[in-house]
């Protein structure tokens, strides 16, 4: 009982703020706006490849002419996203796993705070909601980003990784890998950055303050290792592919200036307009506004406070406060950040200010926990009243602020496409009509198209022929008699054909991928004018073509096995 209480108090504030939700679930039968296309397309391929061919495929050639999945961060295969999807239709699965990871972040926050701080219940569900109510979540959730709410599990990495290298738990490290795990797997990389560096900072303030350096080195080196091997499985083909192919998008050219931070922070920040226009934005207001509640703004002089043991961490908060900013000059952090490929090209500094608000508000509550402990024991009562009084009372204000715009992001129609596939497979089109969303590729593969305009910051571009081009020939036809061939068997990352002829080239309609293999040890897939292909030097009675993430792992994608033929 002791334990279950703090929960039921987590969860209390949690259905206080998240009591206007509800009403996203209202339109399951319309689509969201901006980047809703984007992710509930990658979760439908996730789902149709599940419920149409019984796998889990490994590529997609429904945009595109072909993508990796397990490589691609957009793709979220083996997440809990992914999961869901096998049971619910798409654009639900999203939502649920927003709620999902919202509890679950909210659970595993209150614990690594409280073991790591050594601080009371109260304090750590004070920690928790004031970080996790942050206008951070919603803006990307009315956005779509369904790869940056994953930030909710921010503060728990970075607590149980601090916790470890002073205490040797099994069960934590457990739950480094977990969390690590999650965030790879939803394409988290903005998370996993920020992450990375508060980690490397943070790290080296425990060492230093460690009764222990030696040990606690060793600890450091000994968890950071486990992590990248036993998740090398993950990391190591996402990094190698989104080095080999690069990234496109432009990064945020506009600094921000010191008085913007009270519009993002604690002004009218939200959707639709920022009431008090920043200096210069670039991209969408999502990007910058954070509306973090009164209730904080009111508590920052209290910072003065601040134990000396967290004096570090008031610096680092400041610190990241001059990367949210941006490129301001020459000696802005930014400046050395993007040398570090990792960190180069940041779209937009100032999602940094997630970062912000957890150093934030982990200073605040440890002044309020500092606080709480000069009173007696009888009158401590007294003063958690107050703080559960206050948090109400920020509860309802972060609430009307961040969700008040819900009702708004799911009101698109899915659009009638003319175009009729009765095929197993796509086939290949430019594009279908806008619907209003920010691209158009989730109403394409429900009428199992593949679509050529795409919206992917991968710079993995390949336009392959439509079928109403004159250049078109099939999606799989002979070269150079340009018949068109069936398969026997089509799945997503496999193909399988019956007999062929010798002296020809069978040509692929989507782009070269060196990870594709034969069932025939002397035939390997080539490139054929930039597309997928295969020589045919003898006659075949069997042709089976694949897809494999372990030779797509071994290989470099920018050279070409050209065809010879």
């Amino acid at each position: 009982m002791k334990h279950i209480r703090p929960v039921i108090g987590l969860l209390f504030f949690f259905v206080l703020y998240l009591w206007n939700f509800p009403v996203v679930f209202e339109s399951n039968l319309l689509l969201g706006k901006f980047d809703w296309d984007l992710y509930t397309f990658h979760i439908e391929f996730l789902r149709k490849s599940y419920l149409e061919f019984g796998s889990f495929p490994l590529w997609n050639p429904y945009y595109g002419a072909g993508f990796p999945v397990w490589e691609n961060p957009s793709s979220k295969f083996g997440s809990f996203t992914h999961l869901f999807a096998l049971f619910v239709p798409s654009i639900t699965a999203l939502k649920i796993s927003f709620v999902f990871y919202f509890v679950l972040a909210g659970l595993l926050n209150h614990h690594s705070y409280q073991i790591y701080n050594k601080s009371s219940n109260l304090t750590s569900i004070l920690f928790v909601c004031l970080f996790q109510f942050s206008g951070y979540f919603f803006q990307k959730f009315y956005a779509g980003h369904m790869n940056q709410i994953h930030g909710l599990f921010l503060p728990a990495l970075i607590f149980y990784f601090l916790y470890s290298i002073q205490n040797q738990k099994k069960l934590i490290v457990g739950l480094i890998i977990f969390i690590t795990y999650i965030l790879l797997s939803e394409g988290a990389i903005y998370t996993i950055t920020q992450a990375t560096f508060l980690i490397f900072f943070l790290s080296g303030r425990e060492i230093f303050l460690s009764n222990q350096k030696k040990k606690s080195i060793f600890q450091f080196l000994l968890i950071s290792c486990l992590v990248l091997v036993v998740l090398s499985f993950k990391w190591l083909p996402m990094v190698l592919f989104i080095f080999q192919v690069g990234r496109y998008f432009v990064p945020d050219q506009f600094p921000l200036q010191l008085s913007d931070l009270y519009p993002i922070f604690f002004g009218s920040s939200q959707h639709p307009l920022l009431s008090q226009s920043i200096s210069q934005m670039q991209y969408r207001y999502w990007e910058y506004g954070n509306y973090l509640g009164q209730l904080p703004l009111y508590l920052l002089p209290i910072l003065v406070f601040t134990k000396r043991k967290l004096w570090f961490v008031l610096i680092l908060f400041i610190f990241t406060i001059w990367i949210m900013i941006g490129k301001g000059n020459w000696i802005n952090p930014v400046t050395f950040l993007d040398q570090i490929p990792i960190y180069s090209l940041e779209r937009v500094y100032p999602r940094w200010s997630l970062s912000v608000v957890f150093l934030y508000v982990w200073c605040l509550a440890e002044v309020i926990q500092k606080f709480s402990e000069s009173f007696k024991e009888k009158y401590k009562i007294y003063f958690f009243g107050i703080v559960l009084i206050l948090l109400t009372y920020h509860t309802l204000d972060v609430r009307k602020m961040n969700t008040k715009f819900l009702h708004e992001i799911f009101v698109l129609k899915t659009p009638t496409l003319e175009i009729q596939n009765k095929e197993t497979y796509p086939i290949t089109v430019n594009s279908v009509p806008d619907y209003g969303s920010d691209s158009r590729m989730f109403p394409a593969i429900t009428a199992n198209l593949s679509i050529n305009d795409i919206y992917e910051n991968l710079s993995f571009y390949f336009s392959n022929q439509p079928f109403d081009s004159k250049d078109y020939h099939g999606e799989f036809y002979l070269y150079p008699s340009h018949q068109s061939i069936q398969p026997i068997e089509w799945k997503p990352d496999q193909f399988t054909f019956g007999p062929l002829p010798k002296s020809k080239i069978l040509v692929f309609n989507q782009k070269f991928h060196p990870g594709f293999v034969t069932n025939l040890p002397d035939v390997t897939p080539c490139s054929w004018n930039g597309y997928l292909a295969v020589e045919l030097k003898k006659e075949t009675s069997s042709l089976v073509v694949e897809y494999s993430v372990i030779k797509a792992a071994r290989s470099n994608i920018k050279k070409e096995s050209r065809c010879l033929f």
